[in-house]
Parts: C-alpha cells; sequence; structure tokens
C-alpha cells in the first residue's frame, strides 16, 4: 500500500510500491494516512477534496485498492476524524471509479525503472533520511532521493522504484525498456 499522507510525494509513493507490485506480479492500493504540519500540531486528516484528489491519482496511476484511516468514534466527533465531507468524497470517489477508467493509461506502459541497491531500506522522506531505522543518511541517500525526485520532475509518477534483486529483476526486464541504477549505471533494454 502506498501511503499517502505523512507530507510525502505521492508521486513517490505511486513509483515505489508500484513498482514492487509489478516486480512481484500483485496488485496494489494506497491507504489515507494522517498527515501533519512541519512536525508541529497535533495530525490531522487532509480535507475532503484533497482525499477525493489523492484517491483519482492513485486509481489512475493503477491502484487496485484505496483505504481511508479513521479514527473511532469519540464524544466529540461523531464520525470518527472523518466528516460528513469525508464520507461524501469518498462515495464520489466509488462513483468516479464505476463510471470511467483510470485516465493515466501510461501506467500500465511504465517504461523506466530506477533501481536502488541490494537490501537497501531507506524512508525517503527527506534527502537525509536514515537507513534501516539505524544509520543516518549519507551521500548515497542523498543522490537517491535526488535522483528519484528529479524522476518525479521529468515523470511525474509515470516511472517504477525497484530493488536489485536477481530474481526480481530477471522479471522487471520484461517491463522496462529503460532501468536506471542508482550508481549511474544506466541500462537501455
Amino acid at each position: 500500500m502506498a501511503e499517502f499522507g505523512w507530507n510525502n510525494s505521492r508521486e513517490q509513493q505511486v513509483a515505489r510500491v508500484r513498482g514492487a507490485a509489478r516486480a512481484s506480479n500483485k496488485d496494489w492500493g494506497t491507504i489515507v494516512t494522517w498527515t501533519y504540519s512541519n512536525f508541529t500540531g497535533s495530525p490531522y486528516i487532509e480535507p475532503a477534496p484533497q482525499l477525493y484528489s489523492d484517491m483519482v491519482f492513485a486509481y489512475n496511476n493503477g491502484a487496485k485498492y484505496a483505504v481511508v484511516f479513521d479514527y473511532p468514534k469519540l464524544a466529540t466527533a461523531k464520525l470518527g476524524i472523518l466528516t460528513q465531507e469525508h464520507l461524501d468524497a469518498i462515495k464520489n470517489f466509488s462513483n468516479y471509479v464505476a463510471k470511467n477508467s483510470p485516465s493515466n493509461a501510461d501506467y500500465k506502459n511504465v517504461k523506466t525503472a530506477y533501481v536502488l541497491p541490494t537490501d537497501y531500506g531507506f524512508g525517503f522522506r527527506n534527502p537525509v533520511d536514515c537507513v534501516w531505522g539505524l544509520w543516518g543518511g549519507d551521500n548515497q541517500t542523498q543522490k537517491i532521493y535526488n535522483d528519484v525526485n528529479s524522476l518525479i520532475q521529468q515523470k511525474s509518477a509515470n516511472f517504477d522504484v525497484v530493488c536489485d534483486y536477481p530474481e526480481l529483476l530477471s522479471d522487471a526486464k520484461g517491463h522496462y525498456d529503460t532501468l536506471i541504477y542508482w550508481n549511474g549505471t544506466r541500462i537501455n533494454l
């Protein structure tokens, strides 16, 4: 599941999760979670128009599932953290899916994959994010973060991010025309 919220890039989330799903021959989806303002204040769910937009964006890029985080009923919030406007946005999204095929047909034909190092657990939240929750970011994390953001600028969400595992890449090569490796190697297939 791609996680929308946490002030992260939707395009990056789609590229990462769709790439993993495609490499494993699986479907993927998105979950909309709470967000926050620059690490300050209480977390909150995004406004209903953004919720609708996020679900449509994911669907139009190939997501098969959409999940929206809610919190149980509270004395002060009859519907949990979702308002009637949020529920209406979910209903409108359901109607959109029933009436429309994904509008971004390019997602089916993504021909570029960015290849991460083997066993690389980078959080992608910022250029110096930790690796596997243990080690601080370094020049490699900055380069990878910048490479992926550059691809977002060029292609929006029309690329995938995959890991450098031989068993996955052998199948992935049938999906892509171009593999761009984290170390700068570029292979046109």
